[in-house]
């Protein structure tokens, strides 16, 4: 189990206990009154945690690239003429790539469309 995942269980046992003994020492009205409360915030908590969970992760910039020059590499280099995005964890928004220039890559790599990592 991940740091994250133990923080937010330790956090939610926190709050239950801290809830049930604030709870244990007030009459039955307030006490009613206060859960109900509580119900309504969690409740509302819930729904916004269940609903960013459903959009999917998030996602980067939109991406357009269009019309570019010639590159050539030489040597074990690398030549771009689209777009290289870097390794990430969070994948590119739309990316539209048209009318690149050629690349060459002698020894190396070349690219004239889309890369990421």
């Amino acid at each position: 189990m991940n740091t994250g995942r133990q923080a937010v269980l330790m956090w939610t046992g926190l709050v239950v206990a801290v809830l049930a003994g604030v709870l244990s020492f007030l009459s039955w009205d307030r006490a009613d009154q206060v859960a109900g409360v509580v119900s309504a915030v969690v409740g509302v908590a819930a729904l916004g945690v269940g609903v960013y969970g459903a959009l999917g992760p998030p996602r980067g910039p939109d991406v357009r690239v269009s019309a570019t020059g010639r590159a050539t590499s030489r040597g074990g280099g690398d030549a771009n003429t689209g777009f290289a995005a870097p390794a990430s964890t969070t994948p590119p928004g739309s990316v539209s790539v048209s009318d690149t220039g050629d690349a060459e890559g002698d020894g190396g790599s070349a690219n004239t469309g889309f890369r990421q990592g």
